[in-house]
């Protein structure tokens, strides 16, 4: 999970734009494939000891995952909307982890969450280099950091800081979580600077454009 997030959210964040076919596919992939194994380990595998059940919903997950990126590569629309969308999504948990946790609410979570990443979504579509841009470089921050996190630790997982406020297990996010936060944004604004500059350098380039016209030969 380390090389697989750091890897991918390095290049997405820095080459979102350019690479703009791999990463929705990837994206397709990832997304399919973390919702899968989320509800399933939230639901029959959270009490199921056997190892192989576990390998048969990854296969799973990994399979529609890949059916999904195709999709999002054959719908560039619906592409470039999950694209944004997750970019929002990692923002919002980003910003719900560093001060909206004391909400203390399920549904504040969630509400905040997936609403954020439907306005990304729904302003790619209507500005859809400067979002591209944006979200790719706020998911890639995101993941990078996020696998950093995994191995060297502390890194409160925001998807049940709520449930272990409740608990009573932690009462504060932990600091150290703050300079996670401070390199998300080193690198998010990194990665959106470089982009631009890629953008400038190379301003006939249009990834959305492009793909939309090589639809028109096939």
């Amino acid at each position: 999970m380390f090389a697989l997030f750091l890897v991918v959210g390095t290049v997405t964040c820095f080459m979102g734009r350019t690479l703009f076919r791999p990463v929705i596919f990837i994206v397709g992939v990832i997304m399919a494939t973390s919702l899968i194994m989320l509800i399933s380990y939230s639901t029959f595998l959270s009490d199921n000891d056997k190892t192989w059940v576990g390998w048969v919903v990854l296969a799973v997950a990994v399979l529609l995952g890949l059916l999904l990126g195709y999709l999002f590569i054959k719908f560039i629309k619906l592409g470039a909307f999950a694209l944004a969308a997750w970019g929002g999504f990692s923002f919002a948990l980003l910003i719900y982890n560093a001060f909206l946790y004391k909400m203390d609410s399920d549904v504040g979570f969630w509400c905040f969450t997936i609403g954020t990443a439907i306005v990304f979504g729904v302003l790619a579509l209507c500005f859809f280099d400067h979002i591209l841009i944006h979200a790719t470089a706020l998911l890639g921050s995101f993941m990078a950091v996020y696998g950093i996190g995994l191995v060297a630790g502390r890194y409160q997982n925001p998807f049940t800081i709520v449930e272990m406020i409740k608990n009573g297990t932690i009462t504060s996010i932990d600091p150290v979580f703050y300079a996670y936060l401070a390199g998300n944004l080193i690198m998010y604004v990194l990665g959106f600077l470089f982009q631009y500059r890629q953008k400038n350098g190379n301003p006939d380039h249009d990834p959305y454009e492009r793909l939309r016209n090589q639809r028109k030969y096939y």
